[in-house]
């Protein structure tokens, strides 16, 4: 066997890759970040202790979302469901923190319970899964989940575990581990200030990472407007193109966020053009 033809044969071909792939430029990160870090001063956000619970809720949403899809496929799951989320920011209460998903014959709510602000370090939250559920006919159980924020209401640092029914009929256990990224900008037609979100996640299976998700955010509080929040999560890494969009809308103030809307499935590829219509 000749080997040093073979050998030159991978390389070319790899060659070729490199220089096709040389084209394609990474994303740039958001213009709030073009010059570097911001100091805390600027690039604090003022999130609200309702809107600091929600965005934990809604995190765990897409969690859940993600492993069921991870154990199923995403077009199996494919499909626009109901989404009901009320929150107060009442530390130590989660009957008042609280999110549900409906879809054919299956429900789950997740309970955020808030510990207290700790000054100049941040904000922790946990979330749970107290009940049985299942998205789409698939059961899920023991979702739980510790969120962090930072003095700032800047970065929010999730790591979750929760337990999926595979086609085999067993459950497995799905690992999450989120990075997100808030920053305000006023819209240059509308003249709103808006709360934008920025990361990446990471989900693992047995403790091993499986798939990657590219996320986004744009939410509008209630002041003189209709308050809505729309969240776009992406598959970067796995086995096909998968989209999983949260849109709700109605009331996001400082004292509740209280919103209904939906949460949807597709196979659509992912696309840095995505347009947030509001």
């Amino acid at each position: 066997m000749n080997y040093k033809l073979i050998a030159a044969v991978m390389l070319s071909g790899l060659a070729s890759i490199a220089t096709a792939s040389s084209t394609a430029n990474p994303m740039p990160p958001p213009d709030i970040y073009a010059a570097g870090p911001t100091s805390p001063p600027v690039a604090k956000t003022g999130l609200f202790g309702p809107e600091r619970a929600a965005y934990a809720l809604l995190a765990g949403v897409m969690h859940q979302t993600e492993a069921v899809i991870a154990a199923m496929s995403c077009s199996s799951l494919a499909g626009t469901y109901e989404l009901f989320i009320f929150t107060d920011g009442t530390v130590n209460n989660p009957d008042y923190n609280f999110v549900t998903v409906d879809s054919p014959a299956s429900t789950f709510t997740l309970y955020a319970t808030i510990n207290p602000l700790v000054q100049f370090r941040g904000q922790a939250i946990t979330v749970k899964q107290t009940e049985p559920g299942s998205l789409n006919r698939t059961k899920v159980n023991g979702y739980y989940s510790n969120a962090t924020y930072d003095a700032n209401t800047t970065t929010l640092n999730i790591d979750s575990v929760t337990n999926v029914q595979g086609i085999n009929g067993r459950f497995t256990a799905y690992q999450s581990r989120d990075l997100k990224n808030f920053y305000r900008s006023i819209d240059s037609v509308s003249g709103l200030p808006y709360i934008f979100d920025w990361g990446l996640k990471s989900l693992s299976n047995l403790g091993y990472p499986i798939q990657k998700y590219w996320q986004r955010s744009k939410s509008l509080r209630n002041d003189g407007v209709l308050g809505r929040t729309v969240i776009v999560k992406e598959r970067l890494v796995g086995p096909n193109a998968c989209r999983i969009v949260i849109d709700t809308s109605d009331f996001n103030n400082i004292d509740f966020f209280w919103q209904s809307g939906t949460l949807t499935i597709s196979t659509e590829p992912p696309s840095p053009a995505y347009e947030f219509d509001f």
